[in-house]
Formats: C-alpha cells, structure tokens, sequence
C-alpha cells in the first residue's frame, strides 16, 4: 500500500515537473564593446571554438574510450583462454602421470602372477596327490581295524 501511494505520488510529481523548451539558437559574431540585438550570453572566442567542436570532441574521446574497452576486453579475453590452456596442459600431464603409473601397477601385478601360477600349480599338484594318498591311506587303516 506505502510503495502503490508512493508511485502515485512519484507519477504526479513528474507530471507536473515544467518542461523547458529553448528556441533555435541564434548566432552572431559581436566586435568589442558591440551591443547585440537580443539578450544572449557572450563567450570569447576560445569557448566559442570549444562549443562549436564540442561535438566532435565528444565523438572522438567516446570513439577512444570505445577502442581502449574493446581493447581491454581483447585483453582479458586472452588472459581467460590462456588460463584455461594452461589448466588443461596441466590437467592433462596430471592425467597422464596417473595412467602411465596405473599401467605400471597392472604390469607389476600381471608379473606377480605369472610367477605365483608357475609357483602355485605344481603345488596344488603335489598337495592334491598328498591328500589323496593320505585320505586312502586313512581309510584303508579304518577299514582295516
């Protein structure tokens, strides 16, 4: 309710604000101690220069600044992507240290059973037939008594 009174009242204020309208400007140049023959404001002639170029010098300096931010954002637009090439430079020997070293841990481990079947297999022969031998054995001097 405070912020609907307040537009209202915001809204009347501006509709009720007086609108200036100038006229077309008038020009004239007046010599030293001159009268002109309407009221008006009298510039010397170094702000007079300054007023009639002032929009071009506003073009040209707004023409500059345009160039110097366009410029700025090449600039960070660079910094950006030449972050981001070097994060992925280092992302990608991270990547590959941690292959090679995982490829080096499963040769180790294929090694290691290489050897452990050459070992293991006539162990688990030999422990077969000695069981074997053994439970006849075992059976027979059961059977026998």
């Amino acid at each position: 309710m405070v912020l609907n009174t307040l537009i209202r009242a915001l809204f009347l204020f501006f509709l009720t604000i007086p609108v200036a309208y100038g006229g077309a400007g008038k020009f004239t140049l007046v010599p030293k101690g001159g009268t002109v023959p309407y009221e008006a404001t009298c510039f010397d002639t170094e702000a007079t220069a300054k007023l009639l170029t002032w929009k071009e010098f506003l073009a040209e300096e707004m023409k500059t600044k345009c160039e110097y931010e366009k410029q700025a954002l090449v600039l960070d637009t660079e910094l950006v992507i030449t972050n981001m090439q070097i994060t992925l430079e280092e992302t990608q020997v991270r990547y590959q240290v941690e292959i090679d070293t995982r490829d080096e841990e499963i040769e180790t481990l294929r090694d290691i059973i290489k050897k452990n079947k050459k070992l293991n297999i006539p162990v688990v022969v030999a422990t077969s037939v000695a069981d074997g031998f053994g439970v006849g054995f075992g059976t027979y001097h059961f059977a026998s008594k």
